[in-house]
């Protein structure tokens, strides 16, 4: 099947987005025919599609032989939830590695709905952006991370509504599964404050001095995030996706100022997956440390180029640019196009080897003969 199931689910997003309601509770069945359409397309994919899931396979078998506190199943309180969750799905499953893929896929993108469908003011948008920034396929071989990411996701209900218990309880889940997930605490502190000049210096001051103190910074982040000593080594670049990261996250200065207070709350946490993405030059594992404040572009490019039909609040920014809906919308479209061409470019058209497991390399879990 090569890469055209991926191919198909962006067609797919945009295709019922145009004939389906987007405004209104009616967008509720969007987002569901979504739901049932991304976690079939994961839930039943091949289970062992990518390397990484080889890992997990084997994780997901030995749980089944350990008892409620061995070591072995609580490991020391890191990622402990991860594998007590292997241990529960095994048991209800029989020993079913498919099951336990679905079963994440299934949490994952039932999440993802809730908070679209709660915060996104234009679905299709956020959908076409949770896939072509490849925070989709991400979770066809990063279980672990991708569980915990939806953890954290949830947590944002716990922001929006000033609600600390809620998204400490979220946090400490997120945290079980995928302990570097508690990168994302300091969200919470941030994302009550409003968005204005001595913010935006704030932010500024903080990503230079991040910059200069590097190597300290990264030192700290090993020891966090490693279970054993690694090296890390400075490629003297910027992280590939910072620019444009970085420039998702000023739009909102650009163009919008910060009227809707949602929309305010995750622009620092934005500007937070800037700051860390700046540092993937270093390691791989600043792009997965990102990802846990990115995957939020769901919500804050639609809520930048798709804005609420209410009045909104008074901005302590002025927009540099100050479009009208109409220009808003027109630049939401350009940036579908971008994010299209991103797509095609860093996740789809990559010439790879059909005779290796590869996510782009899709099988279901039917094309293999056992």
């Amino acid at each position: 099947m090569g890469n055209t199931p991926y191919i198909l689910i962006v067609a797919a997003v945009l295709l019922f987005g145009l004939l389906m309601p987007q405004k209104g509770p009616k967008r509720k069945y969007y987002i569901a025919l979504m739901t049932v359409l991304h976690t079939c397309l994961c839930g039943f994919r091949y289970q062992l599609i990518t390397g990484d899931l080889h890992k997990y396979y084997f994780t997901f078998l030995n749980s089944g032989t350990y008892g409620w506190l061995s070591e072995e199943l609580l490991a020391g309180g890191r990622n402990s939830g991860f594998f007590i969750l292997n241990k529960i799905v095994n048991l209800l499953s029989g020993g079913e590695f498919q099951a336990f893929l679905f079963f994440v896929a299934l949490a994952i993108h039932l999440v993802l709905a809730y908070v679209i469908y709660r915060y996104s003011p234009m679905p299709w948008f956020s959908y076409l952006i949770w896939n072509c920034m490849g925070l989709y396929i991400f979770g066809f071989s990063a279980i672990k991370q991708a569980l915990a990411m939806a953890f954290v996701m949830l947590s944002f209900v716990g922001i929006a509504e000033k609600k600390p218990g809620i998204f400490l309880l979220f946090m400490a889940v997120a945290g079980s599964v995928h302990m570097p997930a508690l990168v994302f605490l300091p969200s919470y502190w941030l994302a009550q404050r409003r968005v204005n000049d001595w913010m935006l210096l704030f932010y500024l001051v903080l990503g230079a001095a991040l910059y200069i103190f590097k190597d300290q910074f990264v030192a700290f982040i090993r020891s966090f995030y490693y279970e054993d000593d690694e090296i890390m080594m400075f490629s003297g670049e910027i992280g590939s996706r910072f620019i444009m990261i970085l420039g998702f996250t000023l739009f909102g200065v650009l163009f919008r100022g910060f009227p809707d207070r949602d929309m305010e709350k995750v622009f620092h946490i934005m500007a937070v997956a800037a700051m860390l993405q700046m540092l993937s030059g270093f390691d791989h594992i600043f792009t997965r440390l990102t990802d846990y404040y990115f995957q939020f572009s769901v919500l804050y490019l639609p809520m930048v180029f798709f804005p609420e039909d209410r009045k909104p609040r008074k901005s302590q920014i002025r927009p540099v640019f100050p479009f009208n809906r109409r220009s808003l919308k027109l630049m939401g479209a350009i940036i579908a196009v971008f994010v299209l061409w991103f797509y095609w470019t860093y996740n789809i058209n990559i010439t790879i080897s059909y005779e290796v497991d590869n996510y782009l390399n899709y099988r279901s879990m039917w094309d293999v003969v056992k």
